[in-house]
This record gives C-alpha cells, sequence and structure tokens, in this order.
C-alpha cells in the first residue's frame, strides 16, 4: 500500500512524532488537557475566586447554615491564529541536504519525504516559541496583546484581552514601595522577605495557591548580592526536596532552581528565568524581564485551542488539534508550500492567580 506522506493527516501524525520543544512558561503553568482543545472557533474561559471562609460551629440539632455559591465569571473568545509556512523547490531537491553524505544515493523522492519531516519540525519549533510568549506574557499581565499580521510587513488588528476588571485594578500586579527595590543602598533580606511575603499574601488571602517565585535574571543578580540568600542557597545544595524540582526543570534551558526558601513562613520555588527568542528584529529578547519576580503556582493557567477549518480536494477539512499542517503544491513552477497553523489561547484557571512585580530592580 502507498502511503502518501503529504496527506493532511499522515502529516498530523508525523507532527505527533516529533519530539516537543521544551517550554518552561507552557509547560509548567499553562498545561493543556485533552478538554482544552474545541471542536469550535471560540473557547470558553471560566474563573472564580478561591475561598477562604470557614464552617460555622453548630448547636447539634440545628439545621447547617447554608454555603452560597461563589461567584464566577464565563466568556467565550475566538482565539488569534498562528501561522508560518516553508517552501520547496525542485532545486532544493536536488541538491544534497544538511548532513547527508557527500556522495549520497537519495532520490529526489527521498529527499522530499525527509524535508516534509524537517519542515514540519522546523515550523512546529516557532509556534512553540510564539505559544510560550503568549504563555508569559498572560502571566505577566493578567492578559495579553498580540499583533494580527496581514503578512510580513504589515499589522491588521490588535488583539486585547484582560483578566481583570479595569475598574477594580489588576490583582495581578504588586506595586514595589519606595526603599524596597533590591538593588537600593541599604536594602536588607528582611525587606525582601516583606516584598515577597506581601505577595504571597496577596494569594493567600484569596484561597490560591504560591509556591514558585519566578525571579528575572537582573532580580537573581541582586539576589546573590545578599549574604542571607547564598547563605539560604548553600543551605539547601545538594539537597533533593520539593518533590524533584530541580530535576523537572533541568531540561528548560535559562532556567535555575536555586532551592526552596522560606519567605517569612511561606516556603518558595525560587526559580530563576532566563529563556529567551529572537524578535522581529531578530534581537535576543527575554520571555521574563529581567528585572521583575512572579509568585505562583504550576497549572495556575491552561492553555486551550479552537479548531482549524480549511478546504482540502474541494472539500471543508475541519480539524480540532494544537497543530493543523496544510499542503500547497504548484505543479507549473515545481515548488511546494508546506503551512503550519493553531490557534491556541492561554488563560487562568482562578482570578487573578500569580502576583507579579516589576522593575524589583533598578
Amino acid at each position: 500500500m502507498t502511503i502518501d506522506i503529504l496527506n493532511t493527516y499522515y502529516m498530523l501524525g508525523l507532527w505527533r512524532g516529533l519530539s516537543p520543544v521544551p517550554s518552561f512558561f507552557k509547560d509548567r503553568y499553562f498545561p493543556t488537557a485533552p478538554t482544552d482543545i474545541y471542536d469550535s472557533d471560540k473557547v470558553l474561559v471560566e474563573y472564580q475566586e478561591g475561598d477562604t471562609q470557614m464552617a460555622p460551629f453548630m448547636v447539634e440539632r440545628a439545621e447547617p447554615i447554608k454555603v452560597g455559591r461563589q461567584g464566577y465569571e464565563i466568556h467565550e473568545y475566538a482565539p488569534t491564529m498562528i501561522a508560518n509556512k516553508r517552501m520547496l523547490t525542485l532545486d532544493d531537491l536536488k541538491e544534497r541536504g544538511f548532513g547527508e553524505a557527500i556522495l549520497s544515493n537519495s532520490t529526489e523522492e527521498q529527499r522530499a519525504a525527509r524535508y516534509a519531516m524537517e519542515d514540519l519540525a522546523v515550523l512546529d519549533r516557532r509556534l512553540s516559541r510564539t505559544e510560550e510568549y503568549l504563555c508569559a506574557q498572560t502571566l505577566l499581565n493578567n492578559g495579553f496583546s498580540v499583533n494580527e499580521m496581514v503578512d510580513k510587513d504589515n499589522i491588521g488588528n490588535v488583539a486585547t484581552v484582560q483578566f481583570y476588571d479595569a475598574n477594580k485594578g489588576n490583582d495581578g500586579l504588586y506595586t514595589i514601595g519606595a526603599g524596597y527595590k533590591w538593588d537600593d543602598n541599604g536594602i536588607t533580606w528582611a525587606k525582601v522577605v516583606a516584598t515577597v511575603r506581601a505577595m504571597c499574601r496577596g494569594l493567600s488571602q484569596r484561597g490560591l495557591p504560591h509556591t514558585d517565585l519566578l525571579v528575572g535574571i537582573d532580580a537573581i543578580d541582586a539576589l546573590l548580592a545578599m549574604d542571607e540568600f547564598k547563605a539560604l542557597v548553600d543551605k539547601n545544595s545538594g539537597i533533593q526536596i520539593s518533590g524533584g524540582v530541580e530535576a523537572q526543570l533541568s531540561e528548560y534551558d535559562g532556567v535555575t532552581f536555586y532551592g526552596q526558601i522560606n519567605f517569612g513562613g511561606y516556603k518558595l520555588n525560587v526559580i530563576s528565568v532566563d529563556e529567551q527568542y529572537a524578535n522581529s528584529l531578530g534581537v535576543m529578547t527575554n520571555y521574563f524581564p529581567k528585572n521583575s519576580i512572579a509568585v505562583t503556582a504550576p497549572g495556575a493557567g491552561h492553555l486551550m485551542y479552537a479548531k482549524v477549518t480549511q478546504i482540502v480536494n474541494q472539500q471543508f477539512q475541519t480539524i480540532a488539534d494544537k497543530r493543523v499542517p496544510r499542503l500547497f503544491i504548484d505543479e507549473r513552477h515545481d515548488t511546494r508550500e508546506l503551512w503550519l497553523r493553531a490557534r491556541p489561547f492561554a488563560a487562568p484557571k482562578n482570578y487573578s492567580p500569580w502576583v507579579v512585580a516589576n522593575n524589583i530592580v533598578t
């Protein structure tokens, strides 16, 4: 039986066989469950406040006091599209490919099959970086704003989403007080602890978990300049704690686990983040700002996907998945163009399940 490697569903199978690209924010804080993939044009975002109230003491024969249901919000969004493509020409097939033996016996057909896998991998890595950016922006801003491009040079729309009531303010943002920046003259470990503890308390008072302290690369340098922090890190050195957090984070380039530190009664996994991507100008840029910190917990958000509909062989084809490949063949010019698309949407699971402090260092 002949297998058409360029069939949409076969290419989808090839993509599923690729090794996933490590993406710290997406994997740890915005995982995707099977129920997060929607066979529709829109996704549902619902979240509610945490619960911190106690059950009342009652007279033995009295009826229990009714507990009202917590209010929650539900919103419907149409995720924006992310996409890129790669072209294969007849000239590409006639040349020796990268890593191919100099005196190779590979045919054009064999090279075409290999290029299909390579192109899928390249396009997938680029989509994964965009998803990582989307997740990081959602955590940092309690929402996101992205440019929807018409083509390489022109912006169509600006898609903006926020997961808080602008009239009430952003509960996910903590303002640093005067004299509390970590590189101020006279800064003390006690002030550092006070800042982090206040951020944790903001989550704790709303019944939300707080296990991770994310630290930008400049902010971690300021911490490492403090003798108290270095002593705590040295004390934890070589000790396996927190359910193997260090092992969990070892695959992420630029992500470092410094141990579990007690900040005034709140034990947090201290994690510095120096993940980078090349922006539209080719400049290496940090996903997480160098001078910011954040307190949150794994699984605080989730990454959802809406379906993609396209026409293949003159028939409408709808695919609900994380990636949707598409192929165009131009027989007149002997070219083949492979597209890879997705419609992701990052959102919190609870109302403001993270707290971010910007400009913690100058």
